[in-house]
């Protein structure tokens, strides 16, 4: 984690309420994460909300390999392209991500990756993961599924419920494709599909079967931060 100087925090600030004055409109109603009036809560609330009132079967849990350090420089300043002009602004952004850090001492380079202790960093993850992710699966992934679906997302912590399997196997091997063109990997050992659900559960007890347990990396991650939340 990166500890930037007090002079790069305060041009950091700066970019944030510029960028999020920006983007914060386009931003899609399935991302929680760094945003006005949202939080991790309502993370789980939704997921929760959609489990409970949709046709819920298959959960689909997937992490994204190492994401803040995976981020592509070039991905990410033509994401920030398609809504800002200002090449000077730009220019700026480019030479935050291309600053450099200081380990033992010594200065290394960064070609990708964004700093996870930098102010601006969170909302470039959500810029980032909203043209990769959100508006892929919400114009896309939808118009294509044969039942019902919710992503839910809180920065780079995301579950997908399902009705379908066949839709669920579908997007997991859909998403590898799609992450791979943004230079991110899937994490397989920490991915996985879920049956789970109160349909799915109906169906285990007709058949005598005990309910699934759902136990996904992603709500752990989402649970940490609002745990973290409410100690502060």
């Amino acid at each position: 984690m990166g500890i930037p100087a007090i002079e790069d925090k305060i041009v950091q600030m700066a970019l944030k309420k510029i960028l999020a004055a920006i983007l914060e409109v386009d931003f899609c109603e399935v991302s929680y994460g760094f945003r006005p009036n949202r939080s991790c809560h309502d993370a789980l609330d939704m997921v929760d909300t959609t489990i409970m009132s949709q046709p819920v079967n298959y959960v689909v849990d997937m992490d994204i390999a190492k994401f803040f350090d995976s981020v592509d420089h070039n991905c990410l300043m033509d994401c920030l392209k398609q809504r800002i002009a200002d090449t000077s602004l730009l220019r700026i952004i480019a030479r935050f991500l291309r600053s450099g850090v200081m380990e033992d001492g010594a200065y290394q380079e960064t070609d990708r990756g964004t700093p996870q202790g930098g102010v601006l960093s969170p909302v470039l993850a959500n810029i980032y993961l909203h043209y990769a992710l959100d508006l892929w699966f919400e114009q896309e992934v939808k118009k294509q599924l044969s039942g019902f679906a919710q992503l839910v997302r809180y920065a780079d912590d995301f579950v997908v419920c399902f009705q379908c399997s066949s839709d669920a196997e579908a997007f997991g091997e859909a998403l590898r494709e799609r992450l791979a063109k943004f230079e991110l990997k899937i994490s397989e050992e920490k991915s996985r599909i879920i049956a789970f659900g109160r349909s799915a559960c109906q169906q285990a007890r007709k058949q005598g079967k005990k309910c699934a347990t759902l136990t996904s990396s992603s709500l752990r991650s989402i649970a940490i931060r609002t745990e973290t939340a409410i100690l502060k």
